[in-house]
C-alpha cells in the first residue's frame, strides 16, 4: 500500500487488506518473497546529458543522442499503471533534456503513478523550478565536488518555488569521500530531506576508469558516514550495494541498518530499470535487458528465466542460514559472487 501525502509504503497482512476492501484481483499464488509487480521503475528518458561525468555508469559522450519516443513512453506508463506500480523515477542521461518530460510526468499522475526525478540541476531556472512541482520527490546528483555550486543553485530555486521534497544523491568516490564532513555540513545548511550515498560501481559503460573506486577504504568510509550523519542530524541512506560490507565489517548494527532503511539487492523484485529504448532490466547498473516494458506481463515478471536467475544470484550455502540474509539478499550482483562469510 502506497501514499504520497503522507509519504509511506506499508505492508498489509491479508486480514487488514480484507478490512480495507483491497482485493486479490488475480488470485495467483506468488513465489515466496517476490512482489506481484515492482514498486518502482527507474525510467531512462534520454541518453543526452549536459555533464557526462567521469565514471558515469549509464551514458557517455560517445553514445548516440536519443530520447525515448513519447508515445512509447506513454504505453510503458499505461502498462506500469495496469500492474499497480507505485512510482517511476525519471532519469537519463539528464531527464530535463527530454522535450516532453513534464507531459510524461502529468500523464503518469493521470494513471495513478507517482513521478519522481533525479537531475544534475544544471538546467534549473525559476521557471523550470515551478514546473518541477509536478514531481513527488526530486533528487539532485552530486558526482564531483566541482558541481556543488550548480546543485546549490538548483536547491535554492526549487525552495523559492515552494518545493520541499528534495534529496541529495551523493556519489561516494575518491573525489567526494575526502570531503564527507564538509558535504554533510553543506547538505544540512541546504535542508535536504535526505542524503542517499551511492557506491561507485564498475559497469559496461565505465570500464577502465579505476581511480574513482573507494572499495579499499569501505569500512572507515561508512563509519564516517554514520558519524557525520549523526553529527549533522541528517537522514542518511546508503544504496543496496553497501549492505554486504556493512555486515561483513560490523560497521553498523543490524538494528541500525533496519532503522536506516538499508536493504540488500531488490533489483528485479521491488525495483526495475527501463532503458531509453524501452527494455526492462533488473537494475539501473545492469547491462543485460530481459523484455519490453510496454508489453511486460505478470508471467514475464514472475517467471522469466533470466530475471529469476538474477534474483537468485549469490544464494550460496552460507546464505541460506545466514542471520543477515533478510538484509543482504545475497549482496550486490555487480560486486562479484562471493558471500560475506566466505571472507572470514
Amino acid at each position: 500500500m502506497f501514499s504520497e501525502k503522507p509519504g509511506y509504503v506499508a505492508y498489509l497482512n491479508k486480514d487488514t487488506a480484507k478490512l480495507m476492501r483491497i482485493k486479490n484481483e488475480n488470485n495467483i499464488i506468488l513465489p515466496e518473497g517476490i512482489f506481484s509487480f515492482p514498486m518502482d521503475a527507474h525510467f531512462a528518458l534520454t541518453t543526452r546529458c549536459n555533464l557526462f561525468c567521469k565514471g558515469c555508469y549509464n551514458t557517455t559522450i560517445a553514445d548516440d543522442k536519443c530520447d525515448m519516443d513519447f508515445e512509447k513512453a506513454k504505453r510503458i506508463i499505461d502498462n506500469l499503471s495496469k500492474m499497480n506500480v507505485f512510482s517511476i523515477s525519471f532519469g537519463g542521461g539528464e531527464p530535463t533534456l527530454h522535450p516532453r518530460l513534464f507531459e510524461l510526468a502529468a500523464y503518469a499522475r493521470s494513471k495513478n503513478v507517482l513521478p519522481n526525478i533525479t537531475t544534475n540541476g544544471v538546467n534549473m531556472t525559476a521557471a523550470l523550478a515551478e514546473k518541477m512541482k509536478i514531481f513527488g520527490n526530486i533528487h539532485l546528483s552530486l558526482h564531483a565536488m566541482k558541481d556543488k555550486e550548480q546543485v546549490e543553485n538548483a536547491v535554492l530555486l526549487l525552495k523559492k518555488a515552494g518545493v520541499k521534497q528534495i534529496g541529495l544523491n551523493l556519489l561516494l568516490s575518491t573525489d567526494t569521500v575526502p570531503h564527507i564532513d564538509s558535504v554533510f555540513k553543506w547538505a544540512k545548511s541546504l535542508r535536504f530531506q535526505r542524503v542517499l550515498c551511492l557506491r561507485y560501481k564498475h559497469t559496461e559503460k565505465n570500464k577502465g576508469i579505476n581511480d574513482m573506486s573507494i572499495d579499499d577504504d569501505y569500512r572507515s568510509i561508512f563509519e564516517d558516514i554514520y558519524q557525520f550523519g549523526k553529527k549533522y542530524r541528517l537522514k542518511v541512506m546508503c544504496d543496496c550495494s553497501a549492505v554486504q560490507e556493512f555486515l561483513e565489517y560490523g560497521a553498523m548494527s543490524k538494528k541500525l541498518l533496519y532503522y536506516l532503511d538499508t536493504n540488500g539487492c531488490q533489483g528485479g523484485n521491488a525495483y526495475i530499470a527501463i532503458t531509453v529504448d524501452g527494455k526492462v532490466k533488473p537494475c539501473s547498473f545492469w547491462s543485460e535487458t530481459f523484455f519490453d516494458a510496454d508489453t511486460m506481463t505478470q508471467d514475464d515478471w514472475l517467471y522469466n528465466e533470466r530475471i529469476v536467475a538474477f534474483r537468485n544470484a549469490r544464494h550460496s550455502e552460507n546464505c541460506k542460514n545466514c542471520e543477515h540474509f533478510k538484509l543482504c539478499n545475497g549482496g550486490c550482483r555487480l560486486q562479484g559472487l562471493s558471500c560475506c562469510k566466505d571472507h572470514s
